[in-house]
């Protein structure tokens, strides 16, 4: 027993803090940013500015997964996929966290008014205040379109990285928002599907739950075809070239073929592969913009 109260008392506790960033998700915010700030001057891009941008956007988006785990608290309690997250476990006392959330949103405030613009900050911490206190308090629970409004926090650090290297918005970082916007849905209802029982349990009302499997399988479907069209409009508009055509329009084929598997799969055993590749296709999408410059 006192060794459990000295784990959860020692705010050195590196791991559990990482854990409370939600990393898998930072990581993905990082590379988007990142990718729109290598589009706007390719290798000619400002690395110090970059830097400090990516580094102030990351950090306050980590602050933001920091409160909203802090906030979700009881919720994650009540699901199997997050009763082992460190707030839930006791592994971070809830001022630790606190105190935690609001370091990281100082430091990434720091660096993107120091170093980057006044623009960039504001657009960086209305994202925060929408995903950590309106969509975690409010949208979460309005309805089986939750995470359709909800996904808008994740899909802004294209604009963000941008804005932060330019000062401010062009049409090509509000295409890849749009690609990330409609890449969401689909992405958590699969995860959704898999743990359908923890969403009842925890009284969230995700698709799966309001409006059953097999019609939010029907919806992954028809937002796969709109994720393949939206993923070629960088290349239609001209900002991009034949190399991310290609990339993009295999990467889409492929997400369509899973999502229309998954629609006559009775035992819904394809929905976390679905899950997985579809991080394993954003990824893939956004290096291939990248590769497109470089080629």
């Amino acid at each position: 027993m006192i060794a459990n109260v000295e784990k959860t008392n020692n705010f050195l506790n590196l791991g559990a803090y990482i854990q409370l960033t939600k990393p898998s998700i930072i990581y993905l915010l990082v590379l988007t940013a990142a990718t729109a700030m290598f589009l706007v001057d390719g290798l000619e891009t400002n690395i110090y500015k970059a830097l400090t941008g990516i580094s102030g956007i990351g950090l306050i988006a980590a602050s933001s997964a920091a409160i909203n785990q802090i906030l979700d608290l009881e919720i994650d309690g009540k699901m199997k996929r997050t009763d082992k997250r460190p707030l839930v476990s006791g592994k971070i006392p809830v001022i630790n966290a606190i105190t935690f959330a609001a370091i990281l949103f100082i430091i990434g405030s720091f660096l993107l008014l120091s170093f980057n613009n006044f623009l960039s900050w504001a657009l960086t911490v209305a994202t925060w205040v929408f995903y950590a206190f309106l969509y975690t308090r409010i949208l979460k629970f309005a309805g089986p379109q939750n995470i359709v409004i909800g996904g808008l926090a994740g899909a802004m650090p294209p604009v963000l990285g941008w804005v932060a290297l330019t000062g401010s918005i062009s049409p090509l970082p509000l295409l890849l928002v749009a690609i990330i916007f409609v890449w969401t849905p689909p992405h958590f209802w699969a995860l959704a599907i898999d743990r359908i029982d923890d969403y009842k349990n925890a009284n969230v009302p995700m698709m799966p739950v309001v409006k059953g499997i097999e019609y939010t399988k029907i919806q992954i479907l028809l937002y796969s075809f709109l994720l393949l069209a939206c993923s070629l409009l960088p290349f239609a508009i001209g900002s991009l070239g034949i190399f991310y055509f290609v990339s993009a329009s295999s990467l889409g084929l492929i997400f369509i073929f899973l999502a229309a598997r998954l629609m006559q799969d009775k035992k819904n055993s394809g929905a976390i592969p679905f899950f997985l590749y579809s991080i394993i296709y954003l990824t893939i999408l956004f290096v291939s913009m990248i590769l497109d410059r470089l080629i």
